[in-house]
């Protein structure tokens, strides 16, 4: 069985954002102090093409403003309230880039966004603390392009196993992991992930209860809202496992 003692992620999904607003600081704060091994970020293109940290395609649900952040410049969004405005990439690796690691998740990615993302994490010299993923192949395979190191996870949504089992055969030529609803994670996928080479990671688990679930699967990762809870859920197995 994996365990937190061998390897399992707690990744802290937007940050400790079940605790607080998410992709702020102050989530990406609490996430490492609860334990959190790693931070999700989601990365959005500016007018401008800078990288900013923002889930949505608009600013309407995190800061009220109805305007798409493809259509407003990095200097425009410096003018919003500084406690909510997304946060450019660079700064966020540069202050965390050496105390944790990342999963960087390209939404909607258009050329340039790829090269500017391997750029980013080329500056912050963070290449191995780095997992780029992304619900958009093409652009996953846009960043191998750029930089074949650069390791790479496709995400998917709810599927039927057997779809699953097929995108797996077709992804293990250039992903070393995965991102599976853990709707969809049962012991034929892991297992099948496994044989690949490909990591499993399992995405949005907040329930105590299925986060062990997963555990005793065998999955490498948990992407989560609520770091502090799910790893305090693990404790018992590291224990067991020690």
């Amino acid at each position: 069985m994996h365990g937190p003692s061998s390897g399992i992620e707690v990744a802290a999904h937007r940050g400790a954002s079940a605790d607080a607003p998410e992709h702020t600081w102050a989530a990406y704060e609490l996430a490492l102090a609860v334990g959190a091994d790693v931070l999700e970020l989601d990365l959005r293109a500016t007018a401008d093409g800078e990288l900013v940290v923002l889930h949505d395609p608009t600013l309407a649900r995190t800061v009220g403003d109805p305007r798409r952040v493809d259509a407003v410049t990095l200097a425009e969004l410096g003018a919003l309230a500084a406690a909510r405005r997304p946060l450019p990439l660079d700064a966020v690796l540069a202050r965390y880039g050496h105390r944790t690691r990342f999963l960087l998740e390209l939404k909607e990615p258009q050329p340039p966004m790829e090269a500017r993302l391997v750029e980013a994490v080329a500056a912050a010299g963070i290449r191995d603390r780095v997992v780029v993923q992304s619900f958009d192949e093409p652009g996953l395979r846009r960043v191998r392009a750029l930089d074949p190191e650069l390791r790479l996870a496709p995400l998917y949504r709810l599927e039927p196993r057997a779809r699953l089992l097929s995108r797996l055969d077709a992804v293990a030529a250039y992903a070393c992991a995965v991102g599976l609803h853990h709707r969809t994670v049962d012991a034929v996928i892991v297992r099948r992930a496994h044989d690949l080479g490909l990591r499993v990671r399992a995405y949005t688990v907040n329930a105590p209860a299925e986060a062990l679930r997963l555990v005793e699967l065998g999955v490498d990762g948990l992407i989560t809202d609520a770091p502090g809870r799910v790893s305090a859920a693990l404790r018992p197995v590291v224990a067991a496992a020690a």
